[in-house]
């Protein structure tokens, strides 16, 4: 894939700079349900957990500098009720730095609405050779839930978080 992509990202539930959950719409490879391990910064390589052969596919075209690593169906879950403000994420491994997770994002009541635009064209994805703009509909939202690593379990109680009721992005290479 060299050309520019557009790709839409719903649901999106995450605990900004650290563990991401969402549903992946691209062209190129259908829709697919990822668990995103941000280590550093989102312009690093990062974890991605998939669960079928599509977010294997697409890794490996447009992310090949991240860590891929494929579970169960029933092993990577994501689920949206309450119209969009309540996002489930579950994920159970083997490998990698995540045993096991399992969050439950929900909006808070007073939360708004809010597009929050993203990227620029110069920015790697991912420490590839994609960039990506865009915009968010972000709303505030709160988690809660645990993440076990070997390292031991972070548990959330209510902790900040956000829902992203949709995230349309512009895919551009970086090596034109």
């Amino acid at each position: 894939m060299q050309e520019d992509q557009y790709e839409f990202f719903a649901p999106f539930a995450h605990i900004p700079n650290r563990y991401e959950c969402c549903r992946i719409h691209a062209p190129s490879h259908g829709s697919f349900d990822v668990f995103i391990v941000i280590e550093t910064q989102t312009h690093e390589p990062v974890t991605v957990y998939v669960n079928d052969d599509a977010g294997v596919a697409f890794m490996a075209s447009r992310y090949p500098e991240s860590q891929c690593i494929r579970v169960a169906p029933e092993h990577l879950t994501l689920e949206s009720q309450q119209k969009g403000c309540q996002v489930e994420g579950y994920l159970k491994a083997q490998e990698g730095p995540i045993q096991e997770a399992h969050l439950v994002f929900q909006c808070t009541h007073e939360s708004a609405l809010k597009a929050v635009p993203y990227g620029n064209k110069g920015f790697s994805v991912w420490g590839s050779q994609w960039s990506c703009t865009g915009v968010d509909m972000e709303q505030e939202a709160q988690v809660t839930g645990f993440v076990q690593t070997p390292q031991g379990k972070e548990e959330f109680h209510q902790s900040s978080a956000i829902i992203t009721q949709g995230s349309f992005g512009h895919i551009q290479s970086l090596q034109k």
